[in-house]
């Protein structure tokens, strides 16, 4: 009888009832989920959203007979499902029915935090932030308060947010402002401290100078000017037909062109003094499809001065030699860890 009693007894303890579930407080982002229990129990709430996607929050070990948990991170104008979930420990809670609340329409704009200025060189820099809730990404910059220049990522709503500002003057300070809009069409505005450039780069040959402008046509008579291709990594091969290494690595080259996207990578392959019979040959005999550029006069030649052929000038995305590779390729793979090193 006694052992009788007592499992009676533990039973009526792990088993508070739930009343008065009561939604309040409620916004466009948050809301109190209130309730009451016969005796002391933990609080904890489930909630539901359309998806049908439940989540939990975290449990309150504390015994109470009166509760409440708030809600945050909610979407506006959104109707949740949601059950308060109560007992003697958090393991095996007791849950209420079920009830929902519908969120208030989006009246505010959304908060930019979490600002970050980075990879700032002679002309360009890169503007992140945050914002709590999904919005557009839009820069506005200029030398004077006017912010006359902007640069808007679309309408597409994201919480991190990432802006390239290139074209910029070298050793020159920009004003800066980010603006952010919510998909209730509420936008926010942050502006920011004078961002300077760095001092200009030298023109050069050598690793870390910005690489000499040219224009050459192709064999089929395009004219390709280098600077076009700002945004883009570079590869420049010098090379010759009679020449066995390059002979030996354009199958390497045409196997990185084949991989590699046209967004990513550019492979400008110079041909230098040579006429476009024998230039034609060569890319027939190897089955060349990237653009091969005709440097009859040996103009180019003359100023990246390769010291033999075959020789490769590797140029970031913001025109800057990076790495010279002299004499040929062993294999794709030793190109492609170049190319990810940049």
């Amino acid at each position: 009888m006694l052992n009788s009693l007592k499992n009676n007894r533990k039973i009526e303890r792990t088993t508070p009832k739930i009343s008065n579930v009561r939604a309040s407080c409620i916004t466009d982002t948050r809301a109190a989920i209130t309730w009451v229990t016969d005796k002391p129990a933990t609080s904890q709430v489930m909630v539901c959203n359309p998806a049908g996607f439940a989540t939990w929050t975290e449990p309150e070990e504390t015994l109470l007979t009166s509760h409440s948990v708030t809600l945050g991170d909610l979407y506006p104008n959104t109707t949740y499902d949601f059950r308060a979930l109560s007992g003697y420990n958090f393991e095996n809670p007791i849950a209420s029915e079920h009830y929902s609340f519908t969120t208030l329409p989006d009246i505010s704009p959304p908060v930019i935090k979490s600002v970050y200025i980075s990879d700032i060189t002679e002309s360009s820099a890169t503007i992140e932030w945050v914002t709590n809730e999904p919005a557009t990404s839009q820069v506005g910059y200029g030398v004077s308060e006017d912010y006359s220049s902007t640069i808007a990522l679309g309408e597409d709503l994201t919480t991190f947010h990432s802006v390239r500002l290139t074209g910029l003057e070298a050793d020159t300070s920009y004003y800066v402002e980010v603006k952010s809009k919510d998909a209730g069409g509420h936008e926010a505005t942050l502006r920011l401290f004078p961002v300077a450039t760095s001092s200009a780069l030298p023109i050069g040959r050598e690793v870390g100078m910005r690489a000499p402008d040219f224009t050459l046509q192709t064999i089929d008579g395009q004219s390709l000017t280098l600077s076009d291709f700002r945004g883009k990594i570079v590869m420049v091969n010098f090379w010759l037909s009679y020449c066995e290494p390059c002979m030996y690595e354009m199958p390497y080259i045409q196997a990185v062109f084949n991989k590699w996207s046209e967004a990513e990578l550019v492979i400008l392959a110079v041909n230098v003094r040579e006429s476009i019979e024998a230039v034609q040959g060569f890319i027939d005999s190897q089955g060349l499809t990237f653009p091969v550029l005709l440097d009859s006069q040996g103009e180019i030649d003359a100023v990246y001065q390769p010291p033999w052929f075959p020789t490769t000038f590797f140029i970031d995305a913001e025109g800057i030699i990076r790495e010279v590779k002299e004499e040929r390729f062993s294999s794709q793979e030793e190109i492609e860890t170049i190319l990810q090193s940049l």
